[in-house]
């Protein structure tokens, strides 16, 4: 039976070792799309008036956005998509987590709010579940609904978060 490398060039081109890209792109937002102010970029924190950026952690206005880790398989690969992202919470599971990072307890699950547009596989707004394990690492993000990705989705997903345009997978 053949492979996906071998039947569709777009994903050889992608997913090949030793191909120029070596295999799925991970994708990552510095702030939740609603964000008005300037991007952290290399610093570690901004403030603007009340809000506030950190690699972690964002409040603005009234809202409060965690960053959590999104991990979508992709049909017919071996790997995951990672996408690091911004959800907005309620305020007490904001807290939770600011008191987790100080060596507090682990906050529960909870639903979440994405914060960050993922057209076309997820609208921002789109419900998530937020789950903590030990709280060791970044909270990992749930979308219901969702179990793999087509490579096509993955492609749209690339073009429209600016990570890949399609004609770059274009064979030569």
């Amino acid at each position: 039976m053949a492979s996906l490398l071998d039947l569709d060039p777009r994903w050889r081109a992608l997913m090949h070792p030793e191909g120029p890209y070596g295999g799925l792109i991970d994708i990552g937002f510095d702030h939740p799309s609603d964000w008005p102010h300037e991007p952290r970029g290399d610093q570690p924190f901004v403030k603007a008036g009340d809000d506030q950026l950190a690699s972690e952690l964002c409040r603005l206005d009234d809202a409060r956005y965690l960053c959590a880790t999104l991990a979508l398989p992709v049909r017919g690969a071996e790997e995951v998509l990672m996408i690091a992202l911004w959800v907005e919470v309620p305020h007490p599971v904001f807290y939770a987590y600011l008191d987790l990072l100080n060596g507090g307890a682990v906050p529960e699950s909870t639903l979440a709010t994405l914060a960050n547009d993922l057209s076309p596989v997820a609208a921002q707004d789109s419900p998530v579940t937020l789950e903590f394990g030990d709280g060791t690492q970044r909270p990992l993000a749930t979308l219901d609904g969702l179990p793999d990705l087509s490579l096509d989705q993955l492609l749209d997903l690339y073009e429209a978060s600016g990570t890949l345009a399609r004609s770059a997978l274009k064979p030569s």
